[in-house]
């Protein structure tokens, strides 16, 4: 056995370990008995320990070097992407990593609590302690200018809190005077009808036909409902995703198309990388770019609608009254709201800005985490105009602080941009995109992203990908043109 293969052996025991954790925060998510929560914390503190310990064993160490030695050019980027990931692990004490992860884990199932009683209080101890873990990993990590560097580079390689706070401050006014113009002068549009008690399973069944219509390989993953929508890799022929009920239409659908971008991403990378530290996509950036493309660019497109939307007349006849065209009006309407999820395209950015500079404030200890529902409603009556009515609309309808993730939320933005920017490419060399989806036929769509994206897995860092793909770096402006010329249409402005 080569040294390189040697070194293979040893990482996929990795992966088998974190898929075994994958799995079971999964099933917590989707099957698990409430009676589960307190063994399924222990089971996965033991097993996030065993795979640290062996990702910085002194053995792993050896094996690197050993492998570096005679290693291809391929190679050697596998080696590349593994010793970033044991430089991050060699940097943060177990003992951290433990306490973040029995605080975490206590923290989502009292998250779910406080969320089904509209009552923060009895989560703010929980943000308090894993806010002081995010500064003291930051610390473990080590940056140069600001705290924020460290966290959100672990999550977008070469990422900073000064291009954090550019990118969303860039969107921030732009939105805000779109938002205003529309509900000053746009044509009134009703989407009354998309809001009712949708049958769940129903849509759901639906939806399953659609992500099959445009390429997922129902062989190769599921779709459930769980309360909250999400995506998780165990291997290309095993993608699962969870899609989120609503009494909006969009509920299911738009969680549903999201989550289906992250699982093509898994679906379609190449399948001799399987087992080695090139799998898997190489950003959350570069992930959210392809959920919310398929989310918003396509899934809330007039084309789309005009293939689909007969389907949804076949299962739900009251949408007989109605046309593609007003269906597809009604559905991307700009409109703010409480919930980042359910919201519209204009809108979203802001939601998301709201969240990094609470998630600053409360890492630096310029926020304290009992005062964060306030701090919230302030923030979403002075950037978007409305007031939540409770806790379950505000600060607790998201868990990636309830799971120690600080430093998340700027990726969904970057995601937004760098989608539009790769859409953009795709449009300019693939002949009638619009007229493609419009009949239903995406499978030259899915060629050229599986060869200009989904093939490359983690093979180099996000920054290069997006500029090798694009031709540009990520930058704000064709997202708003894209913005612009869209919902000036949609709502009658000039």
């Amino acid at each position: 056995m080569s040294a390189f293969d040697q070194l293979l052996t040893r990482y996929r025991d990795l992966c088998a370990l974190e898929a075994s954790v994958g799995l079971m925060n999964w099933d917590r998510q989707v099957f698990m008995p409430a009676g589960g929560a307190s063994a399924r914390t222990e089971h996965v503190r033991r097993l996030s320990r065993l795979r640290h310990e062996l990702l910085t064993s002194d053995e792993m160490a050896r094996t690197v070097e050993g492998a570096s030695r005679w290693a291809s050019e391929e190679e050697q980027a596998q080696i590349s992407v593994l010793k970033r990931d044991i430089e991050h692990a060699n940097r943060i004490p177990i003992e951290l990593i433990e306490r973040k992860s029995n605080v975490s884990s206590d923290a989502y199932d009292v998250c779910k609590k406080c969320r089904q009683d509209g009552n923060y209080p009895p989560l703010a101890q929980y943000y308090s302690e894993l806010f002081l873990i995010a500064r003291e990993t930051a610390e473990a990590l080590g940056y140069k200018d600001h705290p924020y560097d460290a966290l959100i580079d672990v999550y977008e390689q070469g990422s900073t809190h000064a291009e954090a706070a550019q990118t969303l401050g860039a969107l921030k006014q732009p939105a805000i005077d779109l938002v205003q113009e529309i509900q000053d002068k746009g044509k009134t549009i009703d989407s009354s009808f998309l809001e009712r008690r949708w049958e769940q399973e129903r849509l759901k069944s639906l939806m399953e036909r659609v992500i099959g219509q445009i390429g997922f390989n129902q062989e190769g993953g599921r779709l459930d409902i769980a309360a909250n929508a999400f995506c998780m890799h165990q291997s290309v022929g095993d993608v699962r995703m969870t899609t989120r009920p609503s009494n909006h239409i969009r509920g299911i659908v738009s969680s549903t198309l999201h989550e289906m971008g992250h699982a093509l991403y898994e679906q379609k990378q190449r399948p001799d990388w399987e087992g080695t530290p090139l799998i898997g996509g190489v950003s959350l950036a570069v992930h959210e770019s392809q959920s919310r493309t398929w989310e918003n660019v396509v899934g809330r497109s007039l084309p789309f609608w005009e293939f689909f939307f007969p389907w949804f007349q076949e299962e739900f006849s009251f949408l007989g009254d109605y046309s593609p065209e007003e269906f597809y009006e009604a559905y991307s309407k700009v409109e703010p709201g409480f919930i980042r999820v359910g919201s519209d395209e204009v809108t979203y950015n802001l939601h998301i800005l709201i969240r990094f500079e609470l998630e600053v404030a409360m890492m630096m200890g310029e926020l304290d985490a009992k005062d964060l529902p306030d701090a919230w409603d302030s923030k979403y009556g002075e950037y978007l105009g409305v007031y939540p009515l409770d806790d379950s609309v505000g600060c607790l309808q998201d868990v990636h602080w309830a799971r120690g993730s600080v430093g998340y939320f700027p990726t969904y933005t970057y995601g937004n941009l760098i989608g539009v920017q790769i859409w953009n490419k795709l449009t300019s060399e693939v002949s009638d995109v619009d007229g493609l989806v419009r009949v239903g036929h995406f499978r030259p769509i899915m060629d050229w992203l599986e060869e200009k994206v989904y093939g490359y897995g983690r093979l180099m860092p996000p920054k290069y990908l997006v500029e090798h793909v694009t031709g540009s770096t990520m930058n704000a402006q064709p997202w708003l043109d894209y913005a612009n010329k869209k919902f000036r249409a949609i709502h009658g402005l000039s």
